[in-house]
């Protein structure tokens, strides 16, 4: 009987990493495959709903207990109130499927408690094996981003998903940052740890170069936690770890040759003859004024009270959101947000909604909360994540806590990933698991 069991958790917990397997490698084509009309995408984050609802509704408010504390089921308590009553205020039905769509912020933090309960059904969750399997994955997902695949393989998956669409940026940096955070951990940050950093690094650092600045300058956060991990374990380099480095440098550049030979799809929002019109200072990118006075312009410059970059889509970015906080301040609607059942208004502009017309997101995980809750829903939010970094603390992962939540934030901050159901439900999977970080990383259970 107990060894059924046990063959029953392996089973479910190996059929888990495949899954998280297929969302690293596919992103947004696999979270598109249909079932009875649902996106998988959509039912995921139904079942994180459900179990949000469950452990930090139900349970608290009829059976008294607490996954974390008390405060943190509060917060969450009020969360859900409110978002109930900002439809009643807006005279939304609860059966309109779009206010949960566009408030995902609320939801996918049900996978935090996916996350723990699957470290208490079985805490041994990541063992040797998986290191090899996790760096095979990573080798997969530079292959599948940067050389593609054929137009006919594009179709079989499109006979399953409503689209294909290659990985982003944000999504390699959430497969490379979680892979490494449990490989590295289990190697203890050992010199082989440190060898397979370097290689890694190398392999990926061009790739993010050249597809998301947002994302290199996440990887970079991410690097300085890790070597901050390392310096703790008092680590001596041997020669191997010389050899490697000197490997790591071949690997950079043959990686870096790659990337620019290859027609990789780069995570811009905005067409370049759009880069610099959005701003109302060109009719085109090819105006005569552009090489005389875009060139000697600072990066960052101020005009009519607002703020302007040189830089095409990061000033694409900038102009929505100060649009959001300006048109929520001056509607007086910036205490509870527009809501969840439409459009944010900023982005109702044929210059902004992207090339198929689907680009509704704000890029920004603040704003977008702020646009769809105002300042009640940041500031619950705000107070979850303090919160959350207070239990860790209490279990001396501080640091891991901060490693994982910072670089993957920072790229929140300008890119719509968390406003997408596989990213952010990952996340917070993640850290969930991590909880109970010391029980993990130790070896498979006997059979």
């Amino acid at each position: 009987m107990i060894l059924n069991s046990l063959v029953f958790k392996n089973i479910f917990l190996y059929s888990i990493k495949i899954f998280i397997f297929l969302i690293f490698l596919f992103g947004r084509t696999f979270m598109g495959i249909n079932f009875f009309g649902f996106k998988l995408g959509e039912l995921l984050m139904g079942f994180t709903a459900l179990i949000l609802i469950i452990i930090f509704l139900i349970f608290p408010l009829i059976f008294k207990k607490h996954l974390f504390n008390k405060k943190i089921s509060t917060a969450f308590i009020i969360l859900i109130f409110s978002f109930i009553f900002i439809n009643f205020k807006n005279d939304v039905t609860l059966l309109n499927l779009t206010i949960y769509k566009n408030s995902s912020y609320i939801w996918t933090f049900g996978g935090i408690a996916i996350g723990f309960l699957l470290s208490k059904i079985h805490p041994k969750i990541f063992n040797k094996i998986d290191i090899y399997f996790s760096l095979f994955c990573l080798f997969l997902i530079y292959i599948y981003t940067t050389k593609g695949i054929s137009e006919n393989r594009q179709n079989f998956l499109l006979n399953f998903s409503d689209k294909f669409e290659y990985l982003k940026g944000s999504d390699v940096l959430l497969a490379l940052i979680i892979i490494l955070y449990f490989v590295l951990f289990k190697l203890n940050f050992s010199n082989s740890a440190f060898n397979v950093l370097l290689i890694s690094s190398a392999l990926f650092i061009p790739l993010f170069l050249y597809k998301s600045r947002s994302s290199i300058f996440s990887y970079i956060i991410f690097l300085t936690f890790l070597l901050l991990f390392f310096r703790n374990k008092k680590l001596q380099l041997n020669r191997v770890n010389k050899v490697f480095f000197l490997i790591a440098i071949l690997v950079f550049l043959i990686s870096t040759n790659w990337v620019v030979s290859k027609d990789i799809v780069l995570d811009s929002d905005i067409s370049e003859e759009l880069k610099y019109a959005i701003t109302n200072r060109y009719s085109t990118i090819n105006d005569n004024k552009y090489e005389k006075e875009v060139l000697e312009l600072s990066l960052f410059y101020f005009k009519n009270n607002r703020i302007y970059t040189t830089d095409g889509n990061l000033n694409w970015r900038f102009q929505i959101w100060q649009d959001v906080i300006g048109d929520l301040t001056s509607s007086q609607q910036i205490g509870l947000g527009y809501g969840f059942h439409e459009i944010i208004p900023a982005m109702n502009s044929d210059q902004r909604y992207g090339e198929d017309q689907l680009n509704i997101h704000v890029h920004n995980y603040l704003i977008h909360i702020l646009s769809r809750g105002g300042l009640l829903h940041l500031g619950i939010i705000f107070y979850l994540y303090i919160s959350l970094y207070q239990v860790f603390k209490l279990k001396n992962l501080e640091r891991n806590y901060l490693m994982l939540t910072i670089p993957i934030l920072f790229n929140s901050l300008f890119d719509p990933s968390m406003e997408n159901s596989h990213y952010p439900i990952i996340y917070f999977i993640m850290l969930g698991l991590i909880i109970n970080n010391d029980k993990i990383f130790t070896e498979e259970l006997k059979t």
